[in-house]
């Protein structure tokens, strides 16, 4: 094998191993893009759960006054959760 065939050789593969590193690379920042995309799924879920389970307490705690009963407190903490969920639909369009 001459000089020159060895250099060839040694190109071909060089060039082979860079576009299997390419290919590589290319891979991982797809991956990379969708693990991100997951995570903004996984934290917009987070956001929609507690607005939920707030609803859910306000649902709670309007039945848990009779009607007349002290209405004031009543719609002191309505507000109050109102403002929970206000900050968390804040928060899910950042």
């Amino acid at each position: 094998m001459t000089h020159t065939d060895r250099l060839e050789l040694i190109i071909r593969r060089t060039q082979w191993l860079f576009r299997q590193i390419a290919e590589r690379d290319a891979a991982l920042v797809k991956a990379r893009e969708e693990a991100q995309k997951l995570k903004l799924q996984v934290e917009s879920q987070e956001l929609i759960i507690e607005d939920l389970n707030n609803k859910i307490k306000i649902i709670k705690l309007a039945h848990s006054f009779k009607d007349g009963e002290d209405t004031a407190a009543l719609k002191r903490k309505i507000n109050e959760y109102i403002r929970e969920i206000d900050n968390s639909i804040a928060l899910l369009n950042d």
